[in-house]
């Protein structure tokens, strides 16, 4: 329009100021010409890409965001960036043992569909991106593509509901004589590389990082700790809702220079274990301070009320410390597993 605004100036100012006519149809032909076409094009790119956009995000988010994102399509949508995530992972304990239980491929793949469908809900209601589906693990991830406020509160509300989804299912698997499933969930809050990666054949959107390896190893740590949801510190420290928690410890996990602080989501803010978060709080402190006689007290304690997992960790270790006192105690774990 500013090149046709300027070409009618300029026919003007030769007509009247110069007395000389010009032929003005070829040129306001080529205008329009070149207009209308530039305009199919951009129609045609602007379809292209939210059509990809769509293929790409139409099984991973709710139809909501990909609604938004269609909205909002631009070029850089899919460009690979760094950007603070919540990485999620979850899977099934003792799959290799519920596999030779059920005995048919068939019904074990009916099994895992009937797992995995209320697991994506969950994921989808709280607005996670669902990036794939590894055997029986899912891994997930919040505030990419589109930003997500409260991105930590999100993927823990998720996995407290998925706990208990997974406890009403376990009920209908009960009275089926089907094998119950436990899990194990993973979260940890951190940058990390997103975008659109793969080959020029075939490539998806996804996260890759090193903050996404702790999510996976902080999930496998749930067999060891007797636990169903840990989140790191960095996920922990923004958190804004309140929920039960317990600090679980201070490791480094395999493949990690750096000790990461890890707990326990036990669910939602509930004042029938808040003397027992305080008992075990306690002890830990003590656990802390090297004071592994009177920690070890309190864990039997605490052992002898509700034998959890947990606790009898912590009185092995202690015994283990006091007969073998350390020159110097740091408080980390090293694991040299995944």
């Amino acid at each position: 329009f500013l090149v046709f605004r300027i070409f009618s100036l300029f026919i003007y100012y030769m007509l009247f100021y110069e007395g000389i006519i010009l032929n003005t149809i070829f040129p306001l032909v080529t205008m329009v010409t070149l207009f209308a076409t530039s305009m199919i094009i951009n129609y045609f790119f602007e379809t292209k890409q939210k059509e990809l956009i769509k293929d790409k995000f139409s099984k991973k988010v709710s139809p909501a965001v990909v609604e938004d994102l269609l909205k909002h399509a631009s070029s850089n949508t899919l460009e690979i960036r760094e950007k603070e995530i919540t990485i999620f992972f979850s899977d099934i304990r003792g799959f290799t043992s519920i596999s030779e239980k059920i005995g048919s491929p068939k019904k074990l793949i009916e099994l895992l569909n009937r797992y995995m469908t209320p697991m994506v809900e969950v994921i989808i209601k709280y607005h996670g991106t669902i990036d794939k589906f590894i055997g029986d693990a899912i891994m997930a991830y919040w505030n990419a593509p589109n930003d997500l406020k409260n991105h930590q509160d999100n993927a823990i509300m998720c996995a407290i509901d998925q706990i208990k989804r997974l406890k009403k299912l376990n009920v209908q698997l009960q009275n089926e004589k089907l094998p119950i499933i436990n899990i194990g969930i993973g979260i940890h809050t951190g940058i990390a590389t997103v975008g659109e990666m793969g080959s020029k054949g075939r490539s998806d959107y996804t996260v890759i990082g090193d903050n996404v390896n702790l999510a996976s190893r902080l999930k496998g740590l749930n067999k060891y700790y007797g636990s169903h949801i840990i989140i790191s510190e960095h996920t922990y420290k923004d958190l804004k809702n309140e929920y039960a928690i317990r600090e679980l410890d201070t490791v480094r996990v395999k493949g990690k220079e750096h000790p990461v602080k890890i707990y326990e989501v036990l669910g939602s803010v509930d004042s029938r274990i808040d003397k027992e978060i305080k008992l075990y709080n306690a002890a830990l402190g003590l656990y802390k301070n090297s004071d592994f006689v009177e920690a070890k007290k309190l864990f039997v304690k605490l052992y002898e009320s509700d034998n959890l997992k947990l606790y009898d960790i912590y009185i092995k270790r202690c015994a283990e410390l006091i007969k073998n006192p350390p020159k110097k105690f740091e408080g980390i774990y090293e694991f040299t597993t995944k």
